[in-house]
């Protein structure tokens, strides 16, 4: 990531706080095995600019971009990399998904550390022309005892109910043995683009070549890999709440949510799970910002 890039994402949203928070009374999501993480972002301007200039890295490996052409790498990322039709509606636009996916994408790198496995455009088909389907965020972090394999979830909504209720009905299927196997078999092909080398992670993917009828979830406690899954939430604060109010709604939400679902986790691998949340006073029109400096193809920093 270019290091301007990054200055101006730690100077647009900053962690205001992590859950529990016990100077507001704000406990963490019954579901989070770590502290979820809230962040606060002051100007809605600026972060349009974040995710308008965060696009061509979130779409494509740094190794595979002209940074000296960046202009006409970030056009080719919108034609061929993401969904994304220069002749839609501005309505149709702002319902692309990509929005949420740039942020936790800086999100993860900027504040977390984590590394990119595989950037997300390379799943992208423009034949089918639809929003990928899998995770949002393929990252890790590794040290000498595990490889945390961090595979994301990014919502980016002005309520934000129905993205924390759909994240909540989907989870079975999303820390299911199945579904993650499913994912990682689509990592298998692109080993070429990994912006990232892992020898723990390139062992499980080799042993599917030697005997594909193992499911590689099963796999990951053997080599000691974790799956950690952020759940990023970035929605529209009302001008009525306080900050940490905002958050205690969506923590409440949560955890309504998690007894009406009856939520289970079914996947046999050791895994981690947190809330990211970036209340916002103005989606729509952050939404529309990207749209409009993506078709008049806005310089970039």
């Amino acid at each position: 990531m270019r290091d301007t890039l990054k200055q101006v994402v730690k100077n647009t949203i900053c962690i205001e706080c992590k859950l529990p928070h016990d100077e507001s009374g704000v406990n963490k999501s019954c579901l989070s095995t770590n502290n979820d993480i809230c962040f606060k972002n002051e100007n809605s301007e600026d972060l349009a600019k974040v995710i308008y200039n965060g696009i061509v890295e979130f779409a494509v490996n740094q190794y595979d971009i002209d940074y000296d052409n960046l202009a006409l790498e970030q056009r080719k990322v919108i034609l061929r990399r993401m969904r994304y039709d220069p002749s839609a509606s501005k309505t149709a636009k702002i319902r692309y998904g990509f929005y949420g996916e740039v942020l936790l994408d800086l999100i993860l790198r900027c504040f977390l550390n984590t590394n990119v496995i595989l950037a997300r455009g390379y799943l992208y088909s423009p034949i089918e022309n639809s929003e990928v389907k899998g995770f949002d965020a393929f990252h890790i972090v590794e040290n000498k005892e595990k490889l945390d394999l961090w595979l994301g979830e990014a919502k980016f909504y002005v309520d934000f109910k129905k993205p924390i209720t759909d994240v909540l009905a989907k989870i079975k299927t999303s820390l299911s043995d199945d579904y993650v196997h499913t994912n990682l078999l689509a990592l298998i092909d692109w080993q070429d683009r990994f912006t990232t080398s892992s020898t723990r992670l390139k062992s499980i993917l080799d042993m599917w070549e030697e005997n594909p009828e193992i499911n590689l979830a099963q796999q990951m406690t053997e080599h000691q890999i974790r799956l950690t899954y952020p759940v990023f939430i970035a929605y529209q604060q009302k001008q009525s709440d306080e900050f940490h109010a905002s958050i205690k709604k969506c923590i409440e939400h949560i955890d309504s949510e998690f007894k009406r679902l009856n939520v289970t986790i079914p996947g046999s691998f050791e895994h981690r799970l947190f809330f990211i949340f970036l209340p916002l006073s103005e989606v729509k029109k952050i939404k529309e910002s990207v749209v409009e400096w993506i078709d008049s193809q806005e310089p970039l920093i």
